[in-house]
Formats: C-alpha cells, structure tokens, sequence
C-alpha cells in the first residue's frame, strides 16, 4: 500500500514545530528571562498577571519573526523555482545542519549554531527595559538568533511545503507550525509563577542541553531523510 506524501504533511508540520519548540537557545534565553522578570515584579500586588504579560509578549516577538522568515523563504522558494530540486537540496541541507547539531553532544562545547555572544548584550538590554516594546524587541532578538541552532527543521519544513502545497496553504501550514513551537515555551512560562519550578527547570535544561540537541539533530536528519523519501 502506497501512501499519499500529503497525508504525511501534516503530522510532520506539527510534530517539527513541537520539537523546535525545545531548542535550547529560545529555551534557556526565556527561563533567564523569567528569571529576571520575576525579581522585577516579585514586589508587586499584580506579579503573577506582568510576568505573564510580559512573557506572552516576549513570545510574540519570537512567533511574529519565526513567521515572517518562514514566509519569506516560502515565498522566495516558490517564486524562484517549482521543480522539487529546492525541496530536495532543503533536505541536504536540513541534514547537514542535524549532524553539525549532533556533534555538539558528543563534542561539548564546540557549537558555532548558537546565539553570537555579541547578541547576548542587546537582547539583555532589550529585556531590562520591561516595557512592551522592549520585551517584545527581545523575542525579536531571539527569534532571529535561534535559526541556526534549529533552523534545519524549519528549512526542511519549508522545502516539503514549497513542492506539496500552494503558497496560501504553505503560509496556513507555517502558521500551525509556529502555533506549535511556542506551545512548550507557552507552558514553560505558565509554570514559572512559582521560583521552586523555575529554578528545577534551569537546571533540567543546564543538564540536557546536550541531550536536546542530539534529539533535534536526529530528527533534523530523520526528516531529511523522509522530504527525499516522499518529494
């Protein structure tokens, strides 16, 4: 029985958009950014409502980019070329990126897919600034910044789209996308009103930041794998 490589769009959107959400950069950047949220607000009558106000801004900024790079790549793909050739050399690519990811934990700390330290500065003076626009700029910030540590599975996610789907259903299929991948910072941060939790957590990800990173580099050339099986 053959199967229908559209019926596998779908479940694969979905499940790569989970797995992104765990990338270690936009991870550890939001448990430092609860973190000095929480000693901002910690004082305050209304603490629990401006930590989640400002952490589902901070969000924003990270999905609103996410968004508009995967359309504009979308976009540019399908109007340069609608040969599955784009799609195929994602693919390469994606699995290239996963096993560049994949070495990081069996070579720790000898990644070139990371946040630029020199970005460390300006994303921290974007969260100090608390305000709206602020943290809004500092998901901004991160979600530019997090692409080469995952950004693999959104350009393999981008190749499948560009040869199974229109532009408009491809844009419909970013969104879910993104829809996903902020859904583990989402409970993350719904969790964080409490420091006990958030402290477990920083320490979790301090722990198995390696381990994430050989999960994602795996399914980064797993999925490779499967575009080249199904385009």
């Amino acid at each position: 029985m053959t199967i229908d490589p559209q019926t596998l769009t779908l479940p694969l959107v979905i499940t790569a958009g989970l797995i992104d959400g765990f990338n270690p950069c936009a991870f550890a950047v939001l448990l430092l950014f609860i973190t000095f949220t929480m000693g901002m607000l910690q004082m305050q009558t209304n603490y629990r409502y401006g930590l989640m106000k400002v952490g589902f801004i901070y969000i924003s900024g990270i999905f609103v980019t996410y968004v508009l790079i995967g359309v504009g790549l979308l976009s540019t793909i399908s109007f340069i070329s609608t040969t599955h050739a784009v799609g195929k050399a994602a693919a390469f690519i994606s699995m290239i990126l996963g096993v560049v990811v994949m070495k990081d934990y069996f070579i720790p700390g000898s990644s070139f897919l990371v946040i630029p330290e020199r970005m460390h500065t300006s994303i921290n003076k974007w969260i100090r600034r608390t305000t709206s626009p602020g943290v809004f700029g500092a998901g901004v910030l991160v979600g530019l910044c997090t692409v080469p540590c995952s950004g693999g599975i959104y350009l393999a996610v981008i190749g499948l789209l560009s040869v199974q789907t229109s532009l408009a259903q491809g844009i419909l299929y970013l969104l879910l996308y993104n829809m996903m991948l902020i859904v583990p910072l989402v409970i993350i941060l719904l969790a964080s009103s409490n420091r006990a939790v958030v402290d477990r957590m920083m320490a979790w990800q301090s722990r198995n930041k390696t381990r994430v990173k050989l999960v994602m580099g795996s399914f980064m050339v797993a999925m490779g794998f499967v575009i080249l099986l199904i385009i």
